[in-house]
């Protein structure tokens, strides 16, 4: 089976990774790229919080 992670935002779908041909039980293969995007996510939320607070100009 052929597993793709992918991360939809809000202007594209973003292909985070592919494995081609996974058997059995894939649970431990895909699972730390779930837990890179979730860390992922959690960084830019803390990093466009200064951006977001900043007055324009």
């Amino acid at each position: 089976m052929d597993v793709t992670a992918h991360l939809g935002l809000n202007t594209m779908d973003v292909t985070l990774a592919t494995w081609p041909n996974l058997h059995g039980d894939w649970s431990t293969t895909v699972h730390p790229t779930v837990y890179e995007a979730l860390a992922l996510h959690a960084a830019l939320r803390v990093a466009s919080k200064p951006v977001l607070l900043c007055p324009p100009g």
